[in-house]
């Protein structure tokens, strides 16, 4: 009994006892785009998104739902907005991957033909409806140059800066 206990806690998937995602919003000028970058716990937004009615999805392994992006950027189109210089800017899905250590997965979407930032809100409650400790950092870029860090959560879901 002891070496199977052994076995499972050795093969367990390791747990992480905070919850947490950073996001790296980027205006590119030169290309009138806007990048971002979003690193999440893959078990933790995959479990969120199964408790909302979603399949098991197994993002970025070889056993991926089908329709793992749909149930994604549906998601995202529910938990993350921009507003740019007062409108709702559409962005799509780029892509994501799982990190090496297949515990984070970076989500990369865009959104082209910006126009120079005035005034951005963010709005991010990804996770916060499924983990009430969730944090949510997003990291404002003009060019390489930070501007600003915002810090969302469950109480404090958008944040708004000026360039």
């Amino acid at each position: 009994m002891l070496l199977l206990l052994s076995l499972l806690l050795l093969f367990a998937p390791p747990v992480h006892d905070y919850h947490v995602s950073k996001t790296n919003v980027r205006y590119v000028a030169d290309r009138n785009q806007l990048q971002i970058e979003m690193q999440v716990f893959v078990d933790d937004i995959e479990e969120a998104m199964e408790e909302a009615g979603a399949p098991r999805l197994r993002l970025g392994t070889p056993k991926e739902h089908a329709e793992a992006e749909r149930f994604l950027t549906a998601y995202l189109d529910k938990h993350f907005r921009i507003d740019w210089n007062g409108e709702r800017l559409p962005v799509e899905m780029i892509g994501y991957e799982l990190e090496d250590d297949m515990h984070g997965l970076w989500i990369y979407l865009a959104a082209n033909d910006v126009a120079d930032p005035e005034g951005i809100t963010v709005e991010n409650s990804v996770l916060t409806e499924y983990y009430a400790d969730q944090k949510n950092i997003v990291k404002l870029y003009d060019g390489e140059r930070r501007v600003a860090t915002m810090l969302m959560d469950r109480n404090k879901p958008s944040s708004a800066e000026t360039f």
